[in-house]
């Protein structure tokens, strides 16, 4: 009976403890709901994309200087403008020099160089005491004469290859200069060749250069609008980056 009393006894008193902790613990809570019900939750400050850098990005890779000039940054807009103006200008001056040049030169080789003069030295394996290399590809024209195709490889075999020289008609005066065979009526027009060329090379640079004014001009557009925004009921701010500093940092203003 005593174990039985002492076991029954720690059986109540363990049970009444654990409903005094269950009570307190509603207690707790209960007031601790009451408390947080009457205090508003603290506000987030809200970060947002400006989304003005996205157009002005736009701007300016369509037409350098817009998203400048929507920026308020007058003068750096007119020189991205002006940039591109003179890259046009470039491009078409030189494109239209290398046609024209071009232009000249084909005349050129078609007043002495000679078909006929040279397939008279062909023996379909060398030509012109060369051994042959190149095709050149002929048609028969309206007069039932052999003809060559004048494309843009017959003008350039008949100023690089040995093998094509004697079709010049100044052939006499040829002479050997490592290892190529020249002749000055062929010297002249592989000079008139490389020239239009270079001016070729030089309007692409400036298409090139074109394009890149276009990606420079939007990129420096977007980095010179805020790029985030964020505000409270207290405050206001703004991250930025300013591209015309010397030393490369994010700036932070923060207005109270």
């Amino acid at each position: 009976m005593v174990g039985n009393g002492v076991f029954t006894g720690r059986y109540y008193l363990g049970l009444i403890k654990m409903k005094k902790m269950i009570v307190f613990s509603l207690i707790m809570l209960l007031l601790g709901s009451i408390t947080w019900a009457g205090v508003p939750e603290p506000e987030v400050d809200r970060l947002t994309l400006n989304h003005g850098m996205v157009k002005n990005f736009f701007k300016s890779l369509l037409i350098p200087g817009w998203g400048q000039w929507s920026n308020g940054h007058k003068v750096r807009a007119v020189v991205y403008l002006t940039a591109e103006l003179t890259g046009i200008y470039a491009y078409e001056t030189l494109f239209a020099d290398g046609d024209a040049t071009a232009s000249e030169f084909k005349a050129y080789a078609d007043q002495h160089w000679d078909y006929q003069i040279w397939s008279f030295n062909d023996n379909g394996e060398t030509a012109c005491g060369n051994l042959r290399t190149h095709q050149m590809p002929t048609y028969i024209d309206d007069d039932g004469n052999v003809q060559p195709y004048k494309d843009h490889h017959f003008y350039e075999n008949i100023s690089k290859y040995p093998e094509f020289v004697c079709g010049w008609d100044d052939i006499a005066d040829k002479w050997d200069e490592a290892e190529k065979v020249y002749t000055p009526n062929k010297l002249t027009y592989i000079n008139m060749r490389t020239h239009s060329n270079e001016l070729y090379k030089q309007a692409q640079v400036a298409g090139t250069l074109i394009m890149v004014n276009h990606l420079i001009s939007a990129f420096d557009a977007a980095l010179g609008t805020d790029m985030t925004t964020f505000e409270t009921d207290n405050l206001t701010g703004k991250v930025y980056i300013n591209p015309l500093s010397r030393v490369h940092s994010i700036g932070l203003e923060v207005r109270f």
